[in-house]
């Protein structure tokens, strides 16, 4: 194994140590944040893209090295043994040896890649587990303070200091500037009220005077009719008189 292939095989090793050791359960996410915000991890994490990005293109050269060196090695195998008066044990035994050597080098920088974004995206997991626990945390401490806040005062528990005192004393204007304002819309609800049975009232006055108005209205319109048939009357009877 060349130089290089064997700087892969290790870093290959050493990707898989790191990312059993990122999985281990006694190690809490938290822990790992502070390992990843530390002073000497902050150093290297100002240019964790660039180093991500090179490592990638790396590994990715190494793949495709490994893929072609794979495809030759098998070409000149085949080659071998379509040729009977070249095939023999030993020549057999030295190019799969070599063939051997490839696929190796092929999955090393094959699972070195794989490994590599398993470890990045694990790194980025873990991060985002650790704010999401302390935030989470926070929150529940917060809300831990304002439900134990919420019931000393509404137990009305006495407490100390001139901090609660100020409270107790802002309550007390709010108490009371609630309760002017509640009189006033209840001595407003009340005037609205009157007011409604004055207008109530009224529409019933107004409405029984149209009906006395209609009922008086059709009695003189009868009154009326009557008058006219009795004009009539005595018109046409005076008329017969001057005939006869």
């Amino acid at each position: 194994m060349s130089f290089l292939w064997t700087l892969t095989a290790a870093f290959l090793y050493t990707e898989a140590a790191v990312i059993t050791l990122l999985l281990l359960p006694i190690i809490s996410s938290k822990t790992w944040n502070r390992i990843f915000k530390s002073r000497f991890v902050g150093m290297f994490t100002a240019y964790a893209s660039l180093y991500f990005n090179g490592c990638l293109i790396i590994l990715g050269l190494m793949l495709i090295e490994a893929l072609r060196h794979v495809s030759a090695q098998n070409k000149v195998y085949q080659e071998l043994k379509s040729n009977p008066s070249l095939y023999k044990p030993e020549t057999e035994s030295v190019y799969l040896m070599k063939l051997f050597r490839a696929q190796r080098n092929l999955y090393i920088s094959g699972f070195s890649l794989f490994l590599w974004f398993v470890f990045r995206r694990l790194v980025t997991l873990i991060a985002d587990h650790a704010r999401v626990t302390v935030a989470g945390e926070a929150s529940l401490a917060q809300a831990k303070s304002a439900t134990e806040a919420a019931q000393r005062l509404m137990s009305g528990s006495p407490t100390s200091g001139s901090s609660s005192a100020d409270t107790e004393g802002h309550l007390e204007v709010e108490i009371t500037k609630l309760r002017g304002e509640i009189n006033d819309l209840k001595e407003q609800l009340e005037t609205e009220v009157a007011a409604h049975k004055r207008a109530k009232t009224q529409v019933e006055a107004i409405t029984m005077q149209a009906k006395q108005a209609t009922k008086e209205y059709d009695r003189v319109t009868a009154e009326c009719q009557q008058l006219q048939k009795k004009l009539a009357a005595i018109g046409g009877d005076s008329e017969g008189k001057k005939k006869d």
